[in-house]
């Protein structure tokens, strides 16, 4: 989480749930991303950003290469510490992006109306493509994912805005 921002989506912003397997390497840096920019965007008012894991154990740190990164880019990160998904955060979530196909699976064995909103990030950037897991592998690993998230959150944004009901009147950011 973002230092000094409200860890809870209330219901007078839009909530982004990001999910990967065990909340400490793709989603919070999904969530730290996504946060940067939607506070560049001027809409940290209207819209916050969590991040759990389908597997997570509660408390595990993120993944400090994880953390290196976010911190080369001068990006907060969105979370300190891994957190499991639960029901509550699907039905509170407007809108949850996962990593891979078997994320949306498992969400949706755990809370079926939650599908019509659960998505791969890459289908906001019109692709099925899923994120591979870096986490323990080398680094250039790493960097590959960061440059595909990178590439698929500035091709998806027009259509993220839009799944959350956001019209805003350009979207060229970092």
């Amino acid at each position: 989480m973002v230092a000094g921002a409200d860890r809870s989506c209330t219901d007078l912003k839009k909530c982004i749930l990001v999910v990967c397997t065990a909340n400490v390497c793709r989603s919070p840096y999904v969530a730290s991303l996504l946060q940067q920019r939607i506070k560049a965007a001027g809409l940290d008012d209207r819209v916050c950003v969590e991040s759990a894991g389908v597997q997570a154990q509660p408390g595990r740190a993120v993944d400090p290469t994880i953390r290196a990164m976010l911190e080369a880019r001068c990006i907060p990160p969105a979370e300190q510490y891994a957190k499991p998904v639960v029901e509550d955060d699907l039905r509170r979530a407007d809108l949850v992006l996962v990593m891979e196909e078997a994320h949306r699976q498992l969400l949706f064995y755990r809370l079926p109306g939650a599908l019509p909103k659960i998505f791969l990030l890459g289908e906001l950037a019109g692709r099925h493509q899923e994120i591979d897991d870096p986490h323990g592998a080398e680094f250039e690993e790493y960097l590959a994912m960061a440059a595909l998230v990178d590439e698929l959150l500035e091709q998806g944004w027009p259509q993220l805005l839009r799944r959350l009901g956001i019209e805003t009147p350009r979207q060229d950011l970092p």
